[in-house]
């Protein structure tokens, strides 16, 4: 008796382990993903949403989508997530840090969050930053060698970490490959992520002191400043270049002025995460960069040379096996530190 019922408790045991084995290796069944603004931008919105569908069709989860969310709170959407059956939620904005954190802890529901380094919690929240200053840095290269006035402008919506970290990575290139050029820097405002009015307003500012390529840094305000590269000459009534960040332009850019982009393709870190859920290693820092081919160069305007082409490939390599020693400088006060030394007025 003693011997059948220590068997079936035996069974029963090894029943369970096999079945929480077996679920520890599944991916969720739903994933939330909150962007604050439309999932058309052709920038972080969009890139976040479409790379998050990409693992999805990989992987055979659900998606629940809130887009144009804005900056204020978002609690109550979170916590409809969390109801609907979310296994993990995808606050795609740094200002979203603090409430995917309180979600968190309130729900057990796992989160990623942005820029939050200080909030990984093993099992419950990972984060996501960028390392995008070398793919920035080649935007400067070829914005070095593009130019035909030797002034080249930066044009951001705001100076986050990942703003930053891309506005020294390309002022770093253009001077390597460009020493006597000059650097124009504006920046629209605070959070000014959305206003294509303001980024069309500096960038035309820009272009008419004699800039003719602008790298610009905006989500959906970059939609103003290609707008502005697209209407405006150049002094010298050639074509003032744009390179853009994070997404792909090229189907509106009637006028061909986008020379390129720095993309981040957001699904190879979701990708990231999804096998962090499903291997049990959920709960630690994730980087957009291009040791794990989340950065990338678009392809280059018909404009660029071969011969600029392969050269770019070059210093692609030379940045990838530390040849090349990109800055990383996320802080505002340190940027405008370097830009001054590097670039004095």
């Amino acid at each position: 008796m003693q011997k059948s019922n220590l068997l079936i408790i035996s069974l029963v045991f090894f029943s369970l382990l096999s079945i929480n084995l077996a679920a520890a290796g599944d991916p969720p069944k739903m994933v939330g993903l909150a962007i604050p603004e439309a999932g058309t931008d052709k920038g972080w919105n969009e890139q976040g949403k479409a790379g998050l569908e990409t693992v999805a069709k990989k992987y055979g989860f659900k998606i629940e989508l809130a887009e144009a969310l804005g900056y204020g709170d978002i609690k109550p959407t979170l916590r409809d997530m969390v109801n609907k059956g979310c296994e993990l939620i995808i606050c795609h904005a740094a200002g979203y840090q603090t409430v995917a954190l309180e979600i968190a802890r309130e729900t057990g529901v796992k989160v990623a969050t942005i820029e939050n380094h200080q909030g990984v919690t093993a099992g419950l929240i990972s984060d996501i930053d960028t390392q995008p200053q070398g793919g920035s840095y080649l935007a400067g290269w070829l914005a070095g060698k593009m130019t035909r006035s030797n002034i080249v402008g930066i044009v951001a919506s705001g100076e986050p970490p990942t703003w930053n970290r891309m506005s020294a990575g390309f002022a770093q290139g253009l001077k390597a490959s460009n020493p006597t050029s000059r650097l124009l820097y504006s920046v629209i405002g605070a959070e000014a992520y959305s206003d294509a009015a303001g980024a069309k307003r500096n960038t035309q500012d820009q272009i008419a002191v004699g800039a003719d390529v602008i790298f610009g840094l905006g989500d959906g305000a970059s939609f103003g400043m290609l707008q502005a590269c697209s209407t405006k000459k150049a002094g010298d009534g050639g074509k003032a270049w744009f390179i853009d960040v994070i997404g792909d332009k090229r189907q509106i850019d009637k006028a061909d002025v986008l020379l390129s982009s720095v993309v981040m393709d957001m699904a190879v870190v979701y990708e990231e995460l999804i096998k962090s859920v499903m291997d049990g290693s959920f709960g630690q820092q994730h980087w957009v960069s291009m040791s794990n081919g989340a950065i990338y160069l678009l392809e280059l305007n018909k404009a660029v040379s071969p011969t600029l082409q392969a050269e770019l490939k070059t210093i692609e390599n030379k940045i990838v096996t530390g040849k090349i020693n990109v800055l990383d400088l996320p802080g505002a006060v340190d940027l405008h530190k370097f830009l001054d030394k590097t670039f004095p007025r």
